[in-house]
């Protein structure tokens, strides 16, 4: 666990993740989450050459409908590549 904050009346509990590789390009990763939501709010990446990179959520939308259509793979989109059907 790391710092809550108030940002824009919101409290924002953070958690550092740190990785295990001692040689990953990524320092730690901060990862923001809604104390009242508990949804994600935000991920702060800070990267072993000093470079940080957020990740904000501005819409978080639950229990949408998705037609059935996304889930069916079609394979005349992908005339181009080699398809291995596994049966």
């Amino acid at each position: 666990m790391d710092i809550v904050q108030n940002i824009r009346g919101r409290k924002i509990q953070y958690i550092k993740l740190t990785p295990i590789d001692s040689n990953a390009e990524i320092n730690y990763v901060l990862l923001g989450i809604d104390i009242n939501t508990k949804h994600v709010y935000n991920l702060i990446e800070i990267g072993s050459n000093a470079t940080k990179t957020t990740l904000t959520i501005n819409a978080f939308k639950t229990n949408q409908p998705l037609p059935d259509s996304l889930f069916v793979f079609d394979a005349t989109k992908y005339s181009d590549y080699f398809i291995n059907n596994l049966d």
